[in-house]
């Protein structure tokens, strides 16, 4: 079956500020306010006012930390309705970024993965990114056949929106597409389709 018994997914970092950064951006979502908020808690006054942050409201738990960010004295906050907005903001925000400017991510998978494809296109190193994941661990699915990207998928088949295909979630993570790849259910044996298991979210 197409199921291998190979997982991987993304190791994450816990958000702490990095004393070298000249300038900070911090862009979270959701339930990624959590950790954000105690990055702020620790960073200097002085870290506070050259930090931007982008915050996108959407999420999947329907934990939204505005009020908590917002008591904290940063150069400048932007909050958004929706994770792309956001991923966005993150886009044109390093579009005018200088040399010495760090960045934390925080929240779900598919919100990390996506600002992480924005800041390599920008060229940022990997040593200046910390990303910690919050909330739910439902996944980001590629479509191999239309490349069609669906969200917060929790289940291991589901029809893709974009060529309605039965897909089955493998368990290999993409860090270069930012998703899990998910192929034709039934692919090996037209009509065959392993048991709709719960993914472990």
């Amino acid at each position: 079956m197409l199921i291998t018994g190979i997982k991987s997914r993304p190791v994450y970092d816990e958000l702490t500020p990095m004393a070298s950064g000249l300038s900070h951006v911090a862009a979270a979502q959701g339930s990624g306010g959590r950790p954000l908020t105690r990055l702020l808690g620790g960073m200097t006054s002085q870290q506070l006012t050259v930090t931007t942050v982008l915050y996108s409201t959407e999420s999947f738990t329907g934990q939204n930390y505005v009020a908590d960010i917002e008591k904290f004295n940063v150069r400048e906050l932007l909050v958004f309705p929706t994770n792309a907005d956001a991923v966005s903001g993150l886009d044109a925000f390093l579009a005018k970024a200088r040399m010495g400017t760090r960045l934390y991510l925080s929240g779900s998978e598919g919100f990390i993965g996506t600002s992480m494809q924005v800041a390599t296109s920008y060229g940022v190193n990997r040593d200046e990114v910390l990303r910690e994941h919050a909330g739910s661990f439902v996944r980001r699915v590629w479509c191999a056949h239309c490349s069609h990207y669906s969200e917060n998928v929790t289940r291991r088949i589901f029809q893709c929106p974009g060529c309605e295909r039965n897909l089955i979630v493998r368990d290999h993570y993409s860090g270069r597409l930012a998703a899990f790849q998910g192929v034709k259910a039934d692919g090996e044996v037209p009509g065959e389709l392993p048991d709709n298991e719960e993914l472990d979210t």
